[in-house]
């Protein structure tokens, strides 16, 4: 009834106006890949100088609501609507991984409010249902990746993990801390036998392409060609960048002192992991994804606004557990809702040029609470109390004679 509730107000906003360049394009690849196939998708829009920046799994994406907007299309159903719906039928399958991980720690009722928590947040409902970005795809298989990774099944999180990465590359800020479970669950064997499924699922999922050349070359023109075509410090995320440089600024030499900044962190997330591993392995083990997703949208340059959020599923996970979480899931609602609803906002009204938004007021101050949330979020991980001092979560209640185990 949670996921039916959430799924019916996704639908009556799938009428509001995203961005009609996105929008756009979406619909080309939906139709390019219903009319061609798969096979030649990537090669024949190069051929034509057309544009695709997303990564090889959409394509089946692409391929598989692209021919169901064809059939809805004959009943009246506009295709927007179909590319929209994508995104959120993934949004609700986060949502029944929620609660599978809280309830394995808690209370039915607990689990239920923590996964409403999530698939009634403004902010995750706007980019998916609204906007229509498919970010909410790779957060499902990042979630699911880090959730196998905990349950020491290392092979079938190495393979969900290469998913999230062929949807969309955001996802390699979970890399280390997936390695890092991986090795200390399992072992380095282990570790060296999930970089090989890893690898596998990657041949998988392109062998049915034409590449164009070697498969090295193939996924080195998706993934490089365009992150070179976003080289400014922040493409309107509210972030350090946002804050310190503005927005659409070349990046140059910042891009490696953004990567730098990041590496550093990751260097410091796990250094606390793997500190506290045996005495709250699980939890801190979710809490250090949630900050290396939100280190991610922070600190590196050409970073979009809409790269905070996957962090937001793996603070939700922390909400019941985590008191000081609560107050941190809450301002990044806000804070991400403005950064995407206001944004979008500025890009329709400007459209069909691009806004400049350095220096806005509702940029610089976002920005500023962004950056002191990630700095608190910080000194929350530092804390050792904060581990400690975990909220025992209210008993499982028993299954009553008669109902179904």
């Amino acid at each position: 009834m949670v996921l039916a509730a959430s799924f019916l107000i996704r639908l009556a906003l799938f009428p509001l106006k995203g961005y009609p360049v996105d929008t756009n394009d979406f619909l080309a690849w939906f139709n390019y890949a219903t009319t061609n196939g798969i096979r030649t998708f990537y090669t024949s829009i190069w051929k034509s100088n057309g544009f695709v920046d997303y990564p090889p799994f959409n394509v089946y994406l692409f391929w598989f609501f692209g021919s169901i907007a064809n059939v809805a299309s004959k009943v009246g159903i506009s295709a927007v609507d179909i590319v929209k719906l994508a995104p959120n039928i993934f949004d609700l399958g986060t949502g029944v991984l929620i609660y599978a991980f809280v309830r394995k720690q808690a209370s039915f009722k607990l689990a239920i409010v923590t996964t409403a928590l999530y698939i009634f947040n403004p902010a995750v409902i706007f980019d998916s249902a609204v906007w229509g970005q498919y970010d909410a795809i790779y957060t499902f298989f990042l979630v699911l990746s880090l959730m196998l990774a905990l349950r020491s099944k290392p092979n079938l999180s190495a393979v969900a993990f290469a998913i999230g990465i062929l949807t969309k590359p955001q996802g390699i800020a979970l890399a280390p801390l997936i390695a890092y479970l991986i090795y200390k669950k399992n072992g380095l064997k282990q570790m060296l036998l999930s970089v090989v499924a890893f690898a596998v699922t990657v041949f998988v999922v392109i062998v049915p392409f034409n590449w164009g050349g070697s498969p090295i070359y193939f996924l080195t023109k998706i993934y490089f060609e365009a992150y070179k075509g976003y080289a400014y410090t922040s493409i309107n995320a509210f972030n350090l960048w946002g804050l310190i440089t503005g927005m659409w600024v070349p990046d140059g030499y910042l891009n490696i002192v953004g990567w730098a900044l990041f590496g550093a962190f990751a260097v410091f997330t796990l250094y606390l992991l793997n500190k506290r591993f045996k005495t709250s392995s699980e939890f801190m083990a979710v809490y250090a994804a949630f900050m290396l997703l939100f280190a991610f949208f922070m600190l590196p340059t050409r970073i979009h606004e809409r790269y905070l959020f996957p962090a937001m599923s793996m603070m939700a996970l922390m909400v019941p557990f985590v008191k000081k979480a609560r107050a941190i899931y809450a301002v990044l609602t806000v804070t991400f809702f403005i950064n995407v609803a206001y944004v979008l906002n500025r890009l329709n009204a400007a459209y069909p040029y691009a806004p400049n938004l350095t220096g806005d007021p509702v940029v610089l101050t976002v920005s500023a609470i962004n950056l002191l949330m990630l700095i608190y979020a910080s000194v929350v991980m530092w804390d050792n109390r904060t581990w400690l001092e975990i909220e025992p979560p209210p008993p499982l209640q028993p299954v009553e004679r008669g109902e179904p185990t």
